[in-house]
């Protein structure tokens, strides 16, 4: 086993470790605040799969994260379904088939092409629910919980494997639920990002005349890279419906996209644990912003120029610069393979 993975299997240990034990130190409400941040690094490790890895801008995940919620949300509104294992799985898999159709038509385009593409095609599902044209299959009483929810749903607390828990039980057993499917989003990705795949992805990122001239499916490898990002941005968008125990047309739009890339890039796109950094410091500000209402896009914004302008790899690098600091070059550069996901952000050719 290479030095970086076996620092990097430790930082995720020891990271799981202290997490497991959030509910124990803290009180109920920073054990939802932790779920959030939880949920939006897993939404955030989704999308970098396509910004970081494949240089793919798409401005249209948020879709996914909607149908993850809202394809469960229907089958309990219209069908009685009680089941959280069938509500999340149904979400992933509509999810799924729908960005194997848009992702095999976007893409087929790059760069501006590809972000617009996938912002229309966002923008039209999003209409289907402020329309009301999604509850329209369901006859009056679908046209009855529109008009209620203004394209809304209300969802339940779900049944958790067959079983039922009381209101102050149940947030902290899904609390572990989502840290269990966190800790399985970080193994996935890390296995994708270091296998012949993840490898192939990225050398069509960085040149793609040459990754097609090597005999790389350019189209192909993005079209994957594709369909699993709307897979793990559906399965935080199922675990974000039933921690709020409702799903709105917001949920789909394209501003949380937005609020997305804003978290992966304040992170750092090119960094394994940026996706992660950037959504938990999403998640603080919200925090505090709470407080002070006025004071989020203004202290987002602030934040967000100055990492673009003093360290462009995002916070993920800064703390891989302070790391190396403290112990080292030599010690540090196994550390950094797993925080920056083998590539240096700040190595310039």
């Amino acid at each position: 086993m290479s030095a970086a993975r076996l620092h990097g299997g430790w930082l995720l240990a020891v990271g799981m470790l202290l997490l497991a034990f959030v509910p124990l130190a803290v009180n109920a409400y920073y054990v939802i605040v932790t779920s959030y941040a939880l949920v939006f690094a897993i939404a955030c490790l989704g999308l970098n799969l396509l910004l970081g890895h494949a240089g793919l801008l798409s401005l249209g995940h948020a879709a996914y994260f909607g149908l993850g919620a809202y394809t469960g949300g229907f089958l309990f509104t219209f069908g009685d379904v009680t089941s959280f294992e069938i509500y999340l799985a149904s979400g992933i898999a509509c999810a799924v088939l729908v960005a194997t159709v848009v992702g095999f038509l976007c893409v087929r385009t790059t760069s501006i092409f590809f972000t617009i593409l996938t912002l229309a095609f966002t923008q039209m599902l999003q209409a289907l629910f402020v329309g009301g044209a999604a509850f329209r299959p369901f006859g009056e009483v679908g046209k009855g919980f529109f008009l209620i929810g203004h394209g809304g749903l209300y969802l339940p607390r779900f049944t958790l494997a067959g079983m039922d828990f009381e209101p102050e039980r149940f947030s902290m057993v899904f609390y572990y639920v989502i840290l269990a499917a966190f800790a399985g989003c970080i193994v996935l990705m890390w296995r994708i990002l270091h296998s012949p795949f993840g490898k192939a992805l990225r050398a069509t990122r960085d040149n793609e005349t040459r990754a097609r001239f090597i005999g790389i499916p350019v189209r192909q490898h993005r079209w994957i890279a594709f369909v699993i990002s709307a897979a793990v941005m559906a399965l935080a968008g199922g675990l974000f419906g039933q921690l709020v125990r409702q799903v709105t047309p917001q949920q789909v739009g394209w501003f949380f996209n937005a609020e997305l890339v804003a978290a992966t890039v304040l992170g750092g796109t090119r960094a394994f644990s940026g996706p992660i950094v950037g959504a938990s410091v999403m998640v603080a500000i919200t925090e505090v912003a709470v407080r002070f209402p006025l004071s989020r896009h203004l202290v987002l914004g602030t934040l967000l120029i100055g990492v673009m302008i003093l360290c462009p790899g995002g916070l993920a690098e800064i703390s891989v610069r302070v790391w190396a600091r403290v112990r080292g070059r030599a010690t540090a550069g196994a550390a950094a393979d797993f925080v920056g996901g083998g590539e240096r952000p700040w190595t310039r050719p």
